[in-house]
Parts: C-alpha cells; sequence; structure tokens
C-alpha cells in the first residue's frame, strides 16, 4: 500500500515543508523558484504564487518511473499540479520527457531536457584499482525496486551461468524486492553464483566498481541513470537499458531492452569472451565520459533561467 511505501507522515512533512517555504519567498529576493521532484513541487508553487516569480520545475524521476501501473495517484496529483504551474519543465532526458508527454498533461513548447553528468575528480582514478578477485564480476548497483529491472537481471544471470558456470554477479542494494530477489536466486540454482552486498555507499561503492569487469543497468523506466557513467569514468565497460535516459547520450555502451534477458545474456559473455571489444568500450568510454562535464550542464540550466526572468 501507499502508505507503506511512502511512511504515513511523509505528505503531512511535505505540505509542512511547503508552508515554510512559502512563508521564506514572501520576503523576495530571487529571480526564479526551481522545485526539483514531487516531494519540492508543492512548495516551488506555493513560493511562486507568493512571490510572483516563475516557476521551473526539474523532473529526475515521475511515479510512473517508480511504480508503473502501480502509481500512488496522490503524488501523480502532486506532480501534475507542479507541472501545470510551471513556466518551463526540465527534464534529464528525452526519454523523460516522453512520459511526462504520455501520462500527464504538459505544453511541450515548456519542456527543455538538460541531461546528467558526472565528474570523474569526484571518484577515485581507476588506474589506481588492482582487480582483488580472479573470477569474472557482473555488477548491478542500484536500489533493489520495480524501476531498477534487479529480476531481470538474475534472469540474465541464470543464462550466462549455463555457458560459463565460474562468472560471478552482484546484486549491490537495499529495496522492497530484496526478499523476492534472494529467493529467486535460490530458485533459479544461483546460490552459488549471486552475492547480494546490501547498500553500499561511498568507499564501498567505489571498491565494487574496483572488482566489477562489466556494469549492468536492467532499468524499466529510468529517467537518466548515473551510474553507468561512474562505472565508465573508473573504466568498467557497461551494458544499458534502452529504457533510459542514459542510453540517449551514450555512444560507447552495449544497449538492450530490459525484457530481453537473452539479448542481456549475450552481450554479457561478449564482453566476457572478446578482450578487445572490452578494451575498445573502456577506452572510448573513458573519454566520452570526460566529456560531459556539469559546467556545461550549468550553462544549459542558465539559459532555461533566462528565458523565463521577469
Amino acid at each position: 500500500p501507499p502508505a507503506a511505501r511512502y511512511g504515513r507522515d511523509l505528505f503531512s512533512e511535505v505540505s509542512r515543508y511547503a508552508a515554510a517555504v512559502e512563508a521564506i519567498a514572501r520576503r523576495g529576493g530571487f529571480d526564479v523558484v526551481h522545485a526539483h521532484d514531487w516531494m519540492t513541487f508543492p512548495a516551488g508553487v506555493l513560493a511562486a504564487r507568493a512571490s510572483g516569480r516563475p516557476l521551473v520545475v526539474h523532473v529526475h524521476s515521475c511515479e510512473y518511473d517508480r511504480s508503473g501501473e502501480g502509481a500512488d495517484g496522490r503524488i501523480v496529483s502532486i506532480e501534475q499540479a507542479g507541472l501545470d504551474a510551471a513556466a518551463r519543465i526540465v527534464c534529464v532526458s528525452h526519454y523523460t520527457a516522453g512520459v511526462l508527454a504520455s501520462r500527464y498533461r504538459v505544453d511541450p513548447s515548456r519542456v527543455r531536457v538538460v541531461h546528467n553528468a558526472v565528474t570523474r575528480s569526484e571518484l577515485a582514478p581507476a588506474e589506481a584499482r588492482e582487480k582483488a578477485i580472479p573470477e569474472p564480476l557482473v555488477l548491478f548497483l542500484g536500489r533493489v525496486t520495480f524501476q531498477k529491472g534487479p529480476d531481470y537481471f538474475l534472469e540474465a544471470a541464470r543464462l550466462v551461468v549455463r555457458q560459463e558456470p565460474g562468472v560471478r554477479f552482484v546484486l549491490g542494494g537495499r529495496g522492497d524486492m530484496l526478499p523476492r530477489m534472494i529467493e529467486a536466486a535460490a530458485r533459479l540454482g544461483l546460490a552459488r553464483h549471486v552475492h547480494f552486498t546490501g547498500f553500499l555507499s561511498g568507499v564501498d561503492v567505489e571498491r565494487m566498481y574496483a572488482m566489477a569487469d562489466i556494469y549492468v543497468m536492467p532499468s524499466v523506466s529510468e529517467p537518466f541513470g548515473i551510474a553507468p557513467l561512474e562505472a565508465m569514468a573508473l573504466d568498467v565497460p557497461v551494458i544499458v537499458s534502452r529504457q533510459s535516459g542514459v542510453s540517449e547520450v551514450l555512444r560507447n555502451a552495449l544497449k538492450v531492452d530490459f525484457w530481453d534477458v537473452r539479448d542481456i545474456a549475450n552481450k554479457i559473455l561478449a564482453l566476457l569472451r572478446y578482450p578487445v571489444l572490452r578494451r575498445a568500450l573502456v577506452e572510448e568510454g573513458r573519454a566520452e565520459v570526460a566529456a560531459m562535464r556539469w559546467e556545461m550542464r550549468g550553462r544549459l540550466l542558465h539559459a532555461v533561467y533566462r528565458e523565463v526572468r521577469p
């Protein structure tokens, strides 16, 4: 139920935050109100109304991305109210803009796309790393939820180990599907092949990338997806879902449909069996990610602000 997923007090906290922001906004001293995703949309709407300043809403993810057909109607209504009030709607990908167009009431003339980026200097240099285990390791790193497609990752793993039984798979993260995924690994005969790490952050994430030979993002609906960029910045070749924003900006990644577990498995096997392919993706990907600077994204966002400033 929605209360279990979001917590019984979350909606009241969103309302309290909105009221506090509205009071602050009455003091003025700013040119644009910029709200990110549904929990801040009510605050953004009230702040824009109280100050007379234009509202920009930034959609990093919507309720249909997270929950599919099980979307919480309360969240959808809040999202729609924010979209209705916005002078501009910034989406992190054309994929997300398409989801909004199909699921919400949106004026396409107000939509702008500003992709995410990654800063390699924020991460430890890949050349300083050494692989800690001898076996090939395939990594899933993210929330273990419907949106991220962990079940497709396990189905692909089952097909891979039939041909390459020495391959290890790591499913890093936590979420409401984790107990089911642990049971599924046992049911699929993967208990010796799949390792569940639970939630990882900071240096543990970096260590995980250092051990990985391949990173797989089989997301069902991913507005963008920063993790593949982080993996590429650390010289890990990636396989990404076409149902994602990041697939729009990556040339040096293997792309799959999330439901096609046979194709996912075949691409994992290709990367394991053909070092030349893996090396090409790593080398070209390193240069590709290095060009994706936040400074450039910032300039695009500043241009959006200039469009709406009174």
